[in-house]
C-alpha cells in the first residue's frame, strides 16, 4: 500500500475503514505494521497458551489470600527485567524492602535449589546469619542488582493511591524511555486492584463503581500509552473454597468484559472437591495441598481473548522460597487434560458464543 493510499485510508478513517484495506497489509511486505511482539515470561507452558507471550493488553491474574498471585507477578517482573524490558511495579500492598527480599530468597533458591533463608530472615532485626549465608546472601544480591536494573518499584503513598497517578508515573516514564532511545514493550504490574482508591475522593461510589472506573481507566492506558499490563485482582470471598471461574473475581463484571486475558489460579485438584472422580483419585484436601512443598497449584486461562481458553498450566510453588516453577513434562500434559475433560462431559462439542465466555452447553443433534 502507498503512502498516498494510507492518507487517504487515515481519511476515510472516521467514516469507517473498509475490510478490502485492512486486508492488504497482510502482506509479506507489511505484516509488521500490525503485528505485536510477545515477550516470553519466562514460563514455557504458559507462554505457548499466550501464543507466545505478554503483548499489548490487560491481562488480570486472580487467586485466593496468600497462594502467591503477587510471588508470581513479582517473579514474571523479573524475568522480563533481566531480560532488558522495562517493567514498572507498583506495589500498592508490599513495600520495596520486602519485594527486594523476596527477591534475593528466589534468586538464592534457583541457584542452589535446596532453601537457606527465608525473605522474612533477611528482615528480622537482629537476625545472625553463618559466614556461609551471608556467601550465598552476597550472590543473590549480585544477580538481583544486576537483573532488576530495568525493574521500576513504586510504593503506595501519598501520590500513589489512585489510577490517575499510575497513569501520571507511566506517560513520564514512557516519555523518557523513548526519548532515550528504548524501544521495547514496557510491562506495568499493578498489585492490586481493590487497593485502588477512586480518582475523586469526594465522590461516593460503590465499591462495583471505583473497579468499573479503576478497569476503564487501566483499558484506556493500555491503549493509548501502548502498554502491557498485568493486573493482580482479588476474588469473591464466597469462591474461596471453589474451583476458580469468571465468576470468583470481585465485581467481575468489567473485568470478564474488558480483559483480554484472565487467569485464575488455584491449587490443583480444587475441581475434585468432595467427589471420587476420575476412578482411583482422592477427593481433594485443602489442608493436604497446602502442607506440600513445592504446592501444586495451576493457571485457568478463564478467557483470552486473541487464543484457546480453558488451558490449566501446572505449576509449582516454593512458598517459603518465594518460587515457582513449571513442573517437569508439562508440555505433555495438556493432551492428558483434554482426555480428562472427554472423560467427564463425553466427546461433545461446545458452543460459544461471539468470545463471550458462556456456559457450556451440549448441542443437540
Amino acid at each position: 500500500m502507498s503512502k498516498t493510499e494510507l492518507e487517504r485510508g487515515e481519511e476515510r478513517g472516521a467514516a469507517g475503514q473498509r475490510l478490502s484495506d485492512c486486508a492488504s497489509l497482510f502482506t509479506r511486505e507489511e505484516i509488521g505494521s500490525v503485528s505485536a511482539e510477545r515477550v516470553p515470561t519466562g514460563f514455557p507452558a504458559l507462554d505457548r497458551s499466550l501464543n507466545g507471550g505478554l503483548f499489548n493488553g490487560l491481562f488480570v491474574l486472580g487467586a485466593v489470600p496468600g497462594l502467591g498471585k503477587s510471588t508470581l507477578a513479582l517473579q514474571i517482573a523479573n524475568n522480563l527485567s533481566g531480560r532488558g524490558y522495562p517493567v514498572l511495579y507498583f506495589a500498592l500492598e508490599m513495600n520495596r524492602a520486602w519485594i527486594t527480599a523476596k527477591a534475593l530468597c528466589r534468586t538464592d533458591f534457583a541457584l542452589h535449589r535446596q532453601p537457606s533463608f527465608q525473605a522474612a530472615d533477611l528482615l528480622k532485626m537482629g537476625k545472625q546469619f553463618t559466614d556461609q549465608e551471608w556467601e550465598r546472601i552476597n550472590q543473590a544480591r549480585e544477580l538481583v542488582e544486576r537483573d532488576g536494573r530495568n525493574l521500576y518499584l513504586y510504593e503506595q503513598g501519598p501520590e500513589l493511591t489512585h489510577i490517575g497517578q499510575i497513569r501520571q508515573h507511566i506517560r513520564a516514564f514512557r516519555e523518557r524511555y523513548r526519548a532515550e532511545g528504548g524501544t521495547r514493550p514496557i510491562l506495568v504490574v499493578v498489585d492490586y486492584l481493590q487497593i485502588l482508591t477512586p480518582r475523586d475522593a469526594s465522590l461516593k461510589f460503590s465499591d462495583k463503581q471505583i473497579v468499573d472506573d479503576n478497569i476503564r481507566e487501566l483499558c484506556a492506558i493500555r491503549d493509548q500509552e501502548q502498554v502491557m499490563i498485568l493486573l493482580i485482582s482479588a476474588l469473591n470471598r464466597s469462591s474461596y473454597n471453589r474451583e476458580i471461574s469468571l465468576e470468583s473475581f470481585k465485581e467481575s463484571g468489567s473485568i470478564e468484559y474488558s480483559a483480554d486475558v484472565i487467569l485464575g489460579m488455584q491449587y490443583q485438584g480444587m475441581q475434585y472437591q468432595g467427589e471420587e472422580w476420575p476412578k482411583g483419585k482422592n477427593p481433594f484436601s485443602l489442608e493436604e495441598a497446602k502442607a506440600r512443598n513445592p504446592r501444586k497449584l495451576e493457571l485457568t486461562l478463564l478467557k483470552m481473548r486473541y487464543g484457546q481458553d480453558g488451558v490449566r498450566i501446572p505449576l509449582e510453588f516454593y512458598s517459603g522460597s518465594s518460587y515457582f516453577q513449571e513442573p517437569e513434562g508439562t508440555e505433555q500434559m495438556q493432551p492428558a487434560r483434554i482426555q480428562e475433560l472427554r472423560e467427564k462431559f463425553g466427546a461433545w462439542p461446545v458452543q460459544y458464543h461471539d468470545g463471550f465466555h458462556q456456559k457450556a452447553r451440549r448441542l443437540r443433534g
